[in-house]
């Protein structure tokens, strides 16, 4: 029943007064009311009776309605008796809220609105318990025969006069291969930041749709992996059918998605077999190529990613975590995924030279669900064939270690990216990095220390002219001759000789140990 279908019983003689603004919204229920805040009796949906004994002055007509708006009612119904008219502050309110108000004559009595309404109301219930009983049997058998998801939202939508879509935690459709669109990445953005479920977001885009946001559990699932229905329009504003149909829906995905996981568990079993195989150190080759092989891994070229949690380890969530943001990565193909212990591993095809910084991206876009934890993924170089497994598993783990080095609640590094000494000094630990510059360079920091001279400097100019006088000196603004007597001076100091490599090796790591 929609706020047209009542206007359009003439014996009631109810008077629109604010257009065509939501005339088309559904009516759920009828409440009568005269407080000035009823917000704690209202759900959604409902038509609101009145008969304004709230308003003492037209002020009260803006705070009736910012209540009454906030709960999303259908429609303001505001009786003659106490003014002999509707107030035009009221109108005015209404109409800034775009919430229809229509006006109820003195001869008509609330009740009489109210019998009509709630007489219709559960008519038209019926036909649609009926209505719903016959499409819930074909979803249940559907989900029963093993259908798939794309056969049960088909199902559904056919008998829904609203459209949802399935979208998972990085906005992917598990439904299709395609890639995340940019309405995908919004929701799933939305999603991971909302405080609480069902939600209501409107998108950034310019047309600036409104969706709202239903979680399909899967055992109290962590956000960062969990699927979510994205449903146009206001759930707040659906009759109640509509709500209970799109629940329905989310439970009947969960349970298809939990066959599907299911289905899933042996390959993760066989993951795991090989990974601790390889691991221990007492595979054979024949034995890693046929495992391979069995995962069309056997003649092509793959990488090796690593994955873990911080601050509380934790392999099977990281394991979770790491299949969905691999989902998109790779769409043709099997990947072996499994959790080690404290650690998720997997093994992928290569079909891009940018498979790390496709990681990157995906795992980026889960850093909202991470709260107080911190993902580190490692990505081995790629390799083929059995040979390359242990160093590809060894590069990975290596990779995740040192990618806790890096800032940020996300952290992806690959192999081919540590080629740098600030990653190797950053692996040492600190008293050892200290102790280092300390025999290097103390006597030179305590020589300028107590001479106000700048030696740290000269050395280090020096060695970003690859050792060349004239251009350091041209640097430094200095003649050659002072340069020369600083650098033999630092050598006096240190011990060590300037003019050889392995000794301006020192030097140089000692000042980065700064």
């Amino acid at each position: 029943m929609r706020v047209r279908d009542l206007v359009e019983m003439s014996d009631l003689h109810l008077v629109p007064l604010t257009g065509e603004v939501g005339m088309d919204r559904p009516i759920r229920w009828v409440y009568t009311t005269d407080l000035l805040d009823p917000g704690r009796y209202l759900n959604g949906g409902e038509l609101v009776l009145t008969g304004m004994m709230w308003r003492r002055t037209p002020d009260d007509s803006a705070e009736f309605l910012s209540v009454t708006a906030a709960r999303h009612v259908a429609c303001i119904a505001a009786g003659d008796a106490a003014y002999g008219t509707v107030p035009p502050d009221l109108v005015a309110a209404c109409v800034a809220r775009e919430i229809p108000l229509l006006e109820v004559p003195v001869d008509i009595s609330f009740a009489t609105i109210t019998e009509r309404v709630i007489h219709l109301l559960t008519i038209e219930r019926q036909g649609d318990l009926a209505e719903q009983l016959d499409h819930r049997r074909k979803l249940l058998a559907a989900v029963a025969e093993g259908a798939g998801l794309d056969t049960v939202l088909r199902l559904w939508s056919e008998g829904s006069d609203v459209q949802c879509v399935l979208r998972t935690a990085t906005g992917r459709s598990p439904v299709s291969s395609a890639d995340v669109d940019d309405l995908g990445a919004v929701l799933a953005e939305r999603f991971l930041a909302a405080g609480r479920l069902p939600q209501v977001v409107t998108t950034d885009r310019a047309s600036g749709e409104t969706y709202s946001l239903f979680p399909v559990d899967v055992r109290s699932e962590h956000r960062a992996t969990a699927w979510f229905l994205a449903c146009e329009g206001d759930f707040r504003e659906w009759p109640r059918v509509r709500h209970e149909s799109v629940t329905e829906l989310a439970s009947l995905l969960a349970l298809e998605r939990e066959r599907i996981e299911e289905g899933r568990q042996a390959d993760r079993v066989v993951a795991e077999q090989l990974f601790r195989l390889v691991l221990s150190g007492r595979s054979t080759r024949d034995e890693i190529a046929g495992r391979l092989a069995e995962f069309g891994l056997a003649d092509q070229q793959y990488v090796a990613v690593s994955a873990s949690l911080l601050p509380v380890a934790d392999g099977q969530l990281a394991c979770r975590i790491l299949d969905e943001v691999l989902a998109t990565v790779v769409r043709d193909g099997r990947t072996l995924v499994s959790a080690v212990d404290d650690e998720a591993v997997a093994l992928l095809p290569l079909r891009s030279d940018a498979v790390t910084d496709m990681m990157r991206a995906q795992a980026t876009a889960l850093a909202p669900a991470m709260s107080d934890r911190r993902l580190l993924l490692g990505v081995s170089l790629p390799t083929s064939g059995p040979e390359g497994l242990s160093a590809a598993l060894s590069e990975a783990r290596q990779a995740r270690t040192l990618a806790e080095l890096r800032g940020g609640t996300v952290a992806v590094l690959a192999t081919d990216e540590i080629d740098s000494h600030a990653l190797l000094l950053a692996t040492v630990p600190d008293d050892v990095r200290r102790t280092f510059l300390t025999r290097v360079l103390g006597p030179v920091l305590a020589y300028d220390e107590r001479h106000g001279s700048d030696l740290i400097d000269t050395l280090e100019a020096f060695l970003a002219a690859s050792g060349s006088w004239t251009a350091c000196a041209e640097r430094l603004h200095v003649h050659v001759n002072t340069l020369r007597y600083r650098i033999k001076r630092i050598e006096e100091l240190t011990g060590r000789s300037l003019s050889t490599l392995e000794h301006r090796v020192d030097f140089f790591l000692a000042l980065r140990a700064r």
